[in-house]
């Protein structure tokens, strides 16, 4: 007889979420697929801490989507249909509950959550759950094809943007307005991924609309970038909150999908946005030299921050005109002669900026034997590593070499 009450055309997504509580006798929450509040339901005193605080964030809390990701929750509603029990977690203020997936074939749209009050659901009352949720499919695909409408909007905005059109601060904050966005300052943030699939674009959004810090404001696929407009949430460290934001999307896009080949550049904030033209700029050059550079640091996003990594490509376009390092040839030779790695050990010394211990782990020999090697890099070549500018040369030059040999 309830599931009666869902064969009927719903005036809102409030409307909704009231009908599932009224026949459940439990608050409710409805979920789009990353976690973004879309409606809920009223509640007395047997609500709980978690769902107050995603009513007020409009979002579930980062650290409860990271708990029930590493609890199995997440990856088990995505891949059924059945509602899931999922026991309390007394120290996030998170009660017994009951969720269950919103799909369109394999799709996931989003999900609904009851919170449970004085009793269990029965297996009854679970299929009514479930039978909710196959008819909040058409709700939520008509509130998609209305975001998919908006978002091409702003992806024009956003083209006009890091192309130069909206010449001005003033134009741009405009522009902006009109699109319903707000900030003090902005940055263009890129992804870059060798394979990009629809898989993996929305396994992106996923997590970077599921990480708090920033905010993405807009975004566009051009080809295999992801690039986004996007803005501090907080105004203490914007510059920290970028820098948590990345290196939050790496490791969970590796630790939940198993991606390691994104690379991310970004540029610099402005509050001048008659700038953000400089800050695309910025932003596809870190990438760019990602790409070209497998040595550069996962966790260099910004230009300063790839060192001697920005000037190698003018150096490589030089480089049949410069005469190559005798120290680098000195150790070549000598490796071949005498069956050593005395190469490969000034290589790892360097990169480990001389730290002894370092470079004994990287290349499984003891101190005292990386040591006699050093003394010996030394006397063969007379290079002096204790001198900066022998040291950063040597570097260069190495890194030149091994990118050469590669190619």
């Amino acid at each position: 007889m309830d599931m009666n009450k869902f064969d009927r055309v719903f005036d809102s997504l409030e409307d909704f979420v009231d009908t599932v509580s009224d026949v459940l006798h439990c608050p409710v929450t409805l979920e789009d697929a990353n976690h973004q509040l879309l409606a809920y339901s009223s509640h007395d005193d047997t609500t709980d801490a978690t769902r107050i605080s995603t009513i007020i964030g409009r979002r579930v809390p980062e650290k409860v989507v990271n708990r029930f990701w590493k609890d199995g929750v997440i990856p088990a509603l995505n891949s059924s249909n059945e509602p899931l029990d999922i026991q309390s977690i007394t120290e996030m203020g998170l009660r017994n509950r009951v969720a269950v997936s919103i799909r369109k074939n394999n799709e996931v749209l989003g999900y609904i959550w009851v919170i449970e009050v004085d009793n269990k659901l029965t297996q009854d009352e679970k299929q009514l759950l479930q039978y909710a949720a196959s008819k909040a499919k058409n709700l939520l695909l008509q509130l998609n094809l209305l975001k998919k409408r908006r978002e091409k909007n702003h992806q024009e905005l956003l083209w006009q943007i890091i192309t130069g059109d909206t010449t001005t601060h003033e134009h741009t904050v405009n522009m902006l307005d009109k699109a319903g966005i707000r900030a003090s300052s902005l940055a263009i943030m890129i992804f870059h991924f060798p394979d990009m699939s629809d898989e993996l674009y929305r396994n992106m959004m996923y997590i970077s609309k599921t990480t708090s810090k920033v905010t993405l404001l807009i975004h566009t696929i051009d080809e295999d970038q992801i690039i986004c407009l996007v803005s501090p949430s907080g105004d203490a460290d914007p510059q920290a909150d970028l820098i948590y934001f990345m290196e939050t999307l790496q490791v969970q896009m590796k630790d939940r999908f198993n991606v390691t080949s994104m690379n991310i550049g970004c540029g610099y904030l402005y509050q001048d946005f008659s700038f953000l033209t400089n800050s695309y700029r910025e932003a596809q050059k870190v990438v760019h030299i990602k790409q070209k550079h497998l040595a550069v640091r996962k966790s260099s996003f910004f230009f300063h921050e790839l060192g001697i990594y920005r000037h190698l490509d003018i150096l490589l376009q030089h480089e049949g005109t410069l005469p190559t390092n005798p120290v680098l040839d000195q150790i070549t030779l000598y490796d071949k002669q005498h069956s050593t790695s005395l190469y490969q050990t000034l290589e790892t010394i360097l990169h480990f900026d001389g730290n002894m211990n370092e470079v004994a782990k990287a290349l499984h020999v003891h101190v005292n034997t990386l040591s006699y090697r050093l003394k010996r890099i030394q006397e063969i070549t007379n290079v002096q590593l204790k001198d900066p500018a022998q040291r950063i040369g040597l570097y260069l030059d190495i890194t030149l070499h091994s990118i050469r040999n590669r190619e």
